[in-house]
């Protein structure tokens, strides 16, 4: 989520943004040679190096998967090699933790050009199955990972866990670990700023320090120091965040479905630049940053690249069997105009170059895309995973649109002109594509879910034109709206202290809000209902096991509203058994 220039006063404080989610920080020692860089200290000055060191660091950063398909899977890891140069690296993939007998297995070589990372697109696999993987290099040993492909026929249900917002100097990903423990998991989603961008010690004393926090309390002092701006910047920012145990134990356990937000590049960026970019600071042209950033991210990440040599369509989707179809959108860097100034007191109003019916979030082409994904699924559930809030968030909640009580129309003071609110015709756009109306087919979409990240808090909340219009929605009943918005809070990234129900007297749609807890949502879905859950964990000062169930709020099948469910889901009996410990994975193998 953004911070800075983004006003969140009224209902939630007499305060700006800037306090209201303070901005990350990072403090830490210095980067070496290129693709050969230290990591980051995580608890009592523990550090495990990126540089050429003892054996036991050759896998340092762990293994992952991620971007599963019903018959391939990508696996990913990283070597830090032992000498400047190439290195050999051998893969394989089981139905069994152990690789005496794998179904698939290969070489491949990786250099300094791919900062030694390591990308693998296993293929010809069973639908619907869960398999074991690790890698080999140098005479080391991987630790061993757990994935699985999606199912095509028979599926009944889904269960999937979704985070965002993972900021490493603010506390221990303990949510990660928490989730790593959930055998029954189909996949986890990523719905953004997995790193973070901002410096560490050292910024102007104008700026107040707890913008960018500081993790040397806890030990968790990122690297570099300072605000990464080059592809070296980025990659040591990676390997910083992927020597944390309980992140690289999520990647192991389970495949992850991955997307960017604006911090995996830097704070509010768009299409042509960003909020926190500025080539007078000695920061460069935006384009670079932006390229640096994102090769960075697909190296580090098991993402597949979709669109040959185009990495910024990250935009994909995945479909599990006929139950669900997931459509993940990029609504920050491909086609974001740039975020407008406020034009009213503590907000803006739909007025002015808000009104503007050429702003747009997304392109052109990726909307097209999106209609024909939706139009054309043979999925019971449709669910969008993107960044930024789609539902309205208002300061002062009036309708939309002209009635009795509101003969201007002005839809009253929104908050954030970084989510959908500050482009209202693009989402328009959307609106008619759900209804079936005007440029889509005249046939409505039921069973749309969007999963959003970003704002650091929860909310569940019916998606409808004009929430604040009683003549066009009911918010007792949920007539009159389209869709349902469920939005997960964050790692560890700070929420605020806001009052929740002033909140939602503002906006009718809202029936969740809890604006301070960290954690994670469970997604529970059946051909019935879409359920999802809060999960919180109340101490990120300390690395520990402790999580508590919040709050669950669910949609059935083809009502298109939320309601609140009575309690949290039961896991599956028959779920395949996690990856084993392997307390001496990085053993000689001779």
């Amino acid at each position: 989520m953004g911070h800075r220039n983004k006003r969140y006063r009224s209902f939630f404080a007499p305060q700006s943004r800037r306090s209201f989610l303070r901005r990350a920080g990072y403090t830490a020692g210095a980067a070496l040679g290129a693709g050969l860089v230290t990591g980051c200290s995580d608890g009592a000055d523990v550090r495990v190096g990126r540089a050429p060191a003892s054996s036991t660091t050759t896998f340092a950063h762990g293994v992952a998967s991620g971007d599963p398909l019903a018959d391939r899977v990508m696996l990913w890891s990283r070597v830090t090699p032992s000498t400047a140069g190439s290195v050999s690296v051998a893969w394989w993939l089981s139905e069994t933790p152990d690789a005496t007998s794998p179904l698939r297995s290969g070489t491949l070589v990786t250099d300094a050009a791919r900062d030694y990372t390591v990308k693998v697109d296993a293929t010809g696999l069973a639908a619907g199955q869960t398999y074991y993987y690790g890698f080999e290099a140098q005479g080391q040993r991987s630790p061993v990972g757990r994935t699985r492909t999606l199912p095509t026929t028979g599926v009944e249900r889904l269960r999937m866990a979704v985070v965002s917002c993972s900021n490493y100097p603010f506390g221990f990903f303990n949510v990660y670990g928490r989730i790593a423990e959930r055998a029954d998991l189909d996949v986890v989603l990523h719905l953004g700023d997995y790193i973070y961008e901002y410096p560490g010690r050292g910024v102007p004393p104008e700026v107040n320090p707890d913008e960018y926090g500081d993790g040397r309390p806890l030990g968790r002092a990122p690297e570099p120091p300072y605000e990464i701006v080059t592809l070296e910047d980025y990659r040591t920012r990676y390997a910083c965040y992927r020597t944390d145990p309980d992140l690289a134990e999520v990647h192991r356990q389970h495949p992850m479905i991955v997307v960017w937000d604006d911090h995996e590049s830097t704070n509010n960026s768009w299409r042509d630049g960003a909020q926190n970019h500025d080539p007078d600071r000695g920061e460069g042209p935006w384009p670079a940053r932006e390229a640096a950033s994102v090769q960075a991210y697909y190296e580090w990440l098991p993402i597949r690249e979709t669109v040959p040599d185009t990495p910024l369509a990250i935009y994909r989707s995945f479909d599990f069997g006929d139950l669900v179809r997931l459509n993940m959108l990029d609504t920050r860097l491909i086609g974001r105009d740039e975020q407008l100034a406020n034009n009213a007191e503590n907000g803006f109003t739909d007025t002015g170059a808000y009104a503007d019916p050429d702003r747009t979030l997304i392109d052109d082409t990726q909307r097209d895309w999106l209609a024909g994904r939706l139009q054309n699924s043979p999925a019971r559930w449709q669910l969008l995973g993107q960044q930024v809030m789609f539902g309205q968030l208002k300061a002062v909640g009036a309708p939309n649109s002209s009635n009795t009580d509101n003969p201007g129309g002005q839809g009253g003071v929104f908050i954030n002109s970084d989510q959908w609110d500050g482009y209202p015709r693009a989402r328009e756009a959307i609106w008619r594509l759900i209804r079936g109306g005007q440029a889509a087919p005249n046939v409505a979409i039921d069973n749309v879910v969007v999963l959003t990240g970003d704002i650091h808090t929860s909310w569940a909340q019916d998606i409808t034109e004009d929430p604040n219009n009683p003549d066009a929605y009911n918010p007792d009943t949920g007539a009159g709206s389209m869709a349902v918005e469920f939005v997960g809070t964050s790692v560890t990234s700070p929420g605020s202290n806001g009052n929740p129900e002033t909140t939602k007297a503002q906006n009718p749609a809202m029936k969740y809000v809890e604006l301070a807890s960290r954690g994670y949502m469970l997604l529970d879905i059946t051909r019935e209902r879409i359920q999802a859950e809060w999960w919180y964990v109340d101490d990120i000062e300390t690395r520990n096991d402790q999580q508590r169930f919040a709050a669950a709020y669910f949609s059935e099948d083809g009502d298109n509203r939320v309601r609140a469910g009575a309690s949290a889901s039961q896991e599956r009996t028959d779920a395949p058994a996690l990856a084993p410990v392997q307390a001496n994975f990085n053993t000689d193998t001779a």
